[in-house]
Formats: C-alpha cells, structure tokens, sequence
C-alpha cells in the first residue's frame, strides 16, 4: 500500500487561459472571465451550461460548506465518472472511496480559498492503487462575487484526450 498522497504536482496561480493545454479548458477559463465582469468571481447562477459544451464531460461542481469546513460533490462530469469507475456525485471529498483522492482533493481545494484565486494544477502521481496524469483548472464561484462557496473544476486525463 502507498503512502497518502501529499505531492500537489504543478501548481500555477492566476493562470493565463493560454497557459491551459487544452482548448475547451482554456475556453471555459475565458468565459468564466467574461461572466467574472467586475467581481472577484462569478456566481454559479452566471453560468450557463451551452457556454461550456467542449468542457461539460470533464467537469466537477464542488460545494463548500463551513462550520465545519466540508467540500461536497454537486455534479461530476461523464468522463470524470468513467474514469473514476464509479459516479461520486453527492458523496463528501472526505468520504470518498478513493481515500487518497480524496484527500488530495481536500488539500487543492483548501490552497485555493486560502490564496483565493484560479488554478491550473498540472500532476502525475500514483494513488489508490492507480496512476493519474492530468491537468486540472480550478475556478472558484461566489453568490455574492466575493466568499467562495462553490468550485468549478475542468479536469483532462493525459491518455484520454489530446491537448490544442
């Protein structure tokens, strides 16, 4: 058995859309820009899903909820579900069966409400018994443009799609 998953992989803050290797995530960035306007971010209300067609099997809603901090599964994409063998929709990050997924996903997230900007997470590593190569941009939501209480991730597998 493999120790916890600790390494976070490539981290870049406040990524350029041109930075993303793959054309529907950089495309989902500009428009999560666009619907931004003048606020820090975006609400989830201010998205429209049409919008980002290239990008929906690869995405993931997260809530956050506090007192306690908590991240909980709103939706997950097609692709995600199929290449996770199972569909964790609804489950909390810290009941998830993928226990060392789980965690990672914990730590990514806390890092960005704590720097409160975009990610674009580059990483390989081996966890829960599986290898993971994957680029993931990391988009945080606000109801009121400011506290962030959802994250929109766009996650693309190495071996499961073509960059450009």
């Amino acid at each position: 058995m493999m120790a916890a998953a600790v390494d976070q992989g490539q981290l870049i803050w406040s990524p350029q859309p041109g930075e993303c290797r793959f054309a529907a995530a950089a495309d989902l960035y500009r428009y999560w820009l666009a619907c931004r306007g003048g606020r820090r971010f975006p609400a989830r209300a201010d998205l429209d899903p049409l919008q980002m067609r290239g990008a929906l099997g690869n995405l993931t809603l997260i809530e956050v909820h506090r007192d306690p901090l908590r991240f909980r599964l709103r939706l997950v994409g097609t692709n995600q579900t199929a290449r996770l063998g199972f569909d964790p929709t609804g489950l909390w990050l810290d009941e998830m069966p993928t226990r060392e997924y789980g965690r990672l996903l914990i730590g990514r997230i806390t890092l960005i409400l704590e720097h409160q900007q975009p990610l674009l997470v580059r990483n390989r590593q081996f966890m829960d018994d599986r290898w993971y190569d994957y680029e993931t941009l990391w988009l945080p939501l606000a109801a009121d443009g400011e506290t962030i209480d959802m994250l929109l991730a766009c996650q693309f597998f190495a071996d499961a799609a073509e960059p450009g």
